[in-house]
C-alpha cells in the first residue's frame, strides 16, 4: 500500500529504541480539555458541577505486546509515573499487556468490535499499521500533533513521517529509532593477532578468502566461516538494493524493481560460498545448523556475522559470544520504510479522549524522567542508580534475565534518544546510532509500502520456496551451483514471482505518481 507524502514537520532529530507490549482498557469520557475551546464571551457559566467534572482525571490506556514474559510491578510503577501525569495532563495512564502469543489476535477482535481503547504499539512487524489503517482501526494525527504535540514534532526525524502517512494522513507516531544498522565482519581477536592480518581491509565476503585458506590449513580445531541454516555468512550485503518483498527488491541505481536473484552482487555471493562450501570453510552440515549464538559462542569459528551491529572496538560481539573479538566495517544498509516503523503508536479510532491520549503521549515525549520511569520501573527495585543521581547525566544498572521483572523498550514508547545511560544501551551506543542514521542513504522510495493483500497465495508459495532452497543457497552445500540456482529461479517463478511484482509494480507507480 502507498504512502502519500507528508508535510514536512516543525523540526528532526534522530531516532532509535527498544520496546515492550502493553494492553489497557477502561477509558472515560471525561472533558477534552482542548485549549481553544470556547471563548469567553460566548462560554455557558461555570457551574460546582462543571468545575467539578473539570478534574476529574481521564483514563487513558496503552495498549500493547508484552515486552517482557516475567512483568510485574505495574501497579507500582504506574502509580509513580501517574503522579507527574495527573499534575501535568489531568489523566490517568493505564497499561495492558498481551502475551505476544494472542497479541495480534486481540487488537483485530477489538477492532473488528469496535472496543473502545486509546493508545497502541503498532509496527511494521506486528500489529501493523498498514492493515490498521486499511480497515479504518486509527484515528488521523495531524490536528491532534499541531495542537498537542509540539515535543513529539520537535523530537520524530522529519523523514520517519514518510512511513507513517497515508492519504495525506498521518496515522500513528513515528519512535526514534535506529533506521539503519552498519554491518562488521566479526574476527575471533587471537587468530588474526595470531597471523598478523589487517582485518581492518577486509571488506567483503570475497575479501576473506586468504584468511580463511590460511585458518584451514593451520587451524584443525578452527571452522574457517560461520554460517548456519537460517543465518548467512559476514559480508555478503547487497548494496544499492532496497527489499521491497520476499525476493522483490528496488535497483536504486536503476531505479527499477528486480528480481532478487538476478542481481549480479547476489549471484556472486552465494557463488562464493559455494566455493568455499567445497573448499571446506564451511561446516558440512551448516545446512541444519539453526542456532547462530550458540554455535559462534563455542569459539570454534575464526569468521563470523556481527551479533546485530558493528561496534568498532569489537565489544558487542565480545559481550555477546564471550571471547575477545575485533570487527572490521563492511557495510550501512539503505534505510527503507520498513526501517522507520519498527516501533511507533497509534490513537485508536474508537478513543473517547484522542485529545488527552495526545496530550498524554507528547508529556512521554517531554518528560525524560517519565519516559524512563516507565521504561525502567522503580529504582531500588528494578534498577540501580552507578551514578549521576538526580541529574542528566545519570547512570544507571538495570536489571536483565531472570531478576527483570520490568521492562518497556525505549522505542516502544517513542523517545529512544532521551534513555538514560545503563546497562541496555550506553550513552556512547545511543550516539553511535544516531551517527548512524545520519550517516547512512535513505531510499528514493522511502513512504511506499507493499500490500501483498491482492497477491497473498502467491507469497504463501513464494515463501515456501524460499524456506527450501534459501539454507542450501546461504550455505553453498548445493552440489552444482548454476543448475541448482536455476531451478531455483523456476520454482520461484512457477510459485507467482513475476505476478507478485507486477503488483509491486502497479502499486510502485501509483506511489510515484502521487509522491515524486
Amino acid at each position: 500500500m502507498g504512502n502519500k507524502k507528508t508535510k514536512k514537520m516543525v523540526s528532526s532529530m534522530i531516532m532509535l529504541g527498544m520496546v515492550g507490549t502493553v494492553v489497557l482498557s477502561g477509558c472515560s469520557s471525561g472533558n477534552n480539555n482542548a485549549p481553544n475551546a470556547t471563548n469567553a464571551a460566548t462560554a455557558e457559566p461555570k457551574t460546582t458541577e462543571t468545575v467539578e467534572k473539570a478534574k476529574e482525571l481521564v483514563n487513558v490506556s496503552w495498549y500493547m505486546r508484552k515486552p517482557i514474559d516475567t512483568m510485574k510491578d505495574q501497579e507500582a510503577i504506574e502509580a509513580e509515573a501517574n503522579k507527574t501525569i495527573n499534575k501535568a495532563v489531568n489523566a490517568n495512564l493505564n497499561f495492558t499487556f498481551i502475551d505476544a502469543a494472542s497479541w495480534e489476535d486481540k487488537m483485530k477482535l477489538m477492532s473488528a468490535s469496535g472496543e473502545v481503547y486509546d493508545l497502541v504499539f503498532t509496527a511494521n512487524w506486528t500489529n501493523p499499521i498498514d492493515s490498521n489503517v486499511q480497515k479504518g482501526a486509527f484515528l488521523p494525527l495531524d490536528d491532534l500533533l499541531k495542537q498537542y504535540g509540539q515535543d513529539i514534532l520537535a523530537k520524530v526525524d522529519e523523514r520517519a513521517w514518510k512511513a507513517v502517512t497515508y492519504n495525506g494522513k498521518i496515522m500513528a507516531v513515528p519512535s526514534q529509532s535506529p533506521f539503519t544498522t552498519p554491518q562488521g565482519i566479526v574476527f575471533k581477536k587471537d587468530l588474526v593477532e595470531k597471523y598478523n592480518v589487517d582485518y581492518k581491509q577486509i571488506k567483503n565476503l570475497q575479501d576473506l578468502e586468504p584468511y580463511l585458506e590460511t585458518i584451514k590449513k593451520n587451524e584443525p580445531t578452527i571452522t574457517p566461516l560461520l554460517v548456519t541454516k537460517t543465518v548467512s555468512a559476514a559480508g555478503d550485503f547487497i548494496a544499492d538494493h532496497t527489499i521491497v518483498t520476499k525476493g522483490i527488491r528496488y535497483d536504486e541505481l536503476a531505479n527499477k524493481l528486480v528480481f532478487e536473484i538476478d542481481i549480479p552482487q547476489y549471484v556472486n555471493n552465494y557463488r562464493t560460498m559455494h566455493d568455499y562450501y567445497q573448499k571446506g570453510y564451511v561446516a558440512k552440515d551448516a545446512g541444519v545448523k539453526t542456532d547462530f549464538t550458540a554455535e559462534a559462542k563455542s569459539g570454534k569459528y575464526a569468521v563470523m556475522r556481527d551479533s546485530g551491529g558493528y561496534s568498532e572496538d569489537g565489544s558487542k560481539s565480545t559481550a555477546l559470544f564471550g571471547f575477545p573479538t575485533v570487527e572490521s566495517l563492511v557495510y550501512y544498509p539503505i534505510i527503507s520504510t520498513s526501517n522507520m516503523v519498527g516501533a511507533a503508536t497509534a490513537i485508536s479510532k474508537t478513543s473517547k479522549n484522542p485529545e488527552k491520549a495526545m496530550e498524554l503521549l507528547n508529556l512521554v515525549w517531554k518528560d525524560k524522567e517519565l519516559s524512563n520511569t516507565l521504561a525502567f520501573g522503580l529504582e531500588g527495585k528494578n534498577y540501580t542508580v552507578k551514578s549521576g543521581a538526580g541529574t542528566d547525566d545519570i547512570s544507571i544498572d538495570a536489571k536483565s534475565g531472570a531478576e527483570q521483572t520490568w521492562a518497556i523498550w525505549h522505542n516502544w514508547l517513542g523517545p529512544l534518544w532521551d534513555q538514560w545511560d545503563s546497562s541496555w544501551n550506553s550513552k556512547a551506543s545511543l550516539e553511535l546510532m544516531q551517527k548512524n542514521n545520519n550517516e547512512a542513504k535513505t531510499s528514493s522510495i522511502l513512504g511506499f509500502l507493499f500490500n501483498g493483500e491482492a497477491v497473498k497465495s502467491e507469497t504463501v508459495q513464494v515463501n515456501a520456496v524460499y524456506a527450501e532452497m534459501l539454507p542450501i543457497l546461504i550455505t553453498g552445500s548445493m552440489p552444482d551451483y548454476d543448475k541448482f540456482l536455476g531451478e531455483m529461479k523456476q520454482r520461484l517463478n512457477e510459485a507467482g514471482l513475476e505476478k507478485i511484482k507486477a503488483e509491486a509494480q502497479k502499486q510502485l507507480d501509483a506511489w510515484k505518481a502521487q509522491n515524486q
